[in-house]
């Protein structure tokens, strides 16, 4: 007798966060990377206005200020 699996279950971690990550594209389509520091790259959405991203890479900054 066959186990009934569901295609999802049979993936991998990797792949399941690789076929997310696709269907999330798909769904953003087109972005801009605006880069913060050498570590930190933020993916925005093309249609998001430059006075929104301005505001959501502040709010960034006041949350994660560095530690030296």
């Amino acid at each position: 007798m066959k186990k009934n699996t569901n295609h999802f279950e049979r993936l991998s971690q990797a792949q399941q966060a690789e076929n997310a990550l696709k269907e999330h594209r798909k769904r953003v389509g087109e972005v801009e990377y605006v880069t913060i520091s050498g570590r930190t790259t933020f993916e925005f959405p093309a249609s998001l206005s430059e006075e929104e991203r301005e505001i959501r890479i502040e709010n960034y900054k006041k949350r994660h200020k560095p530690l030296a």
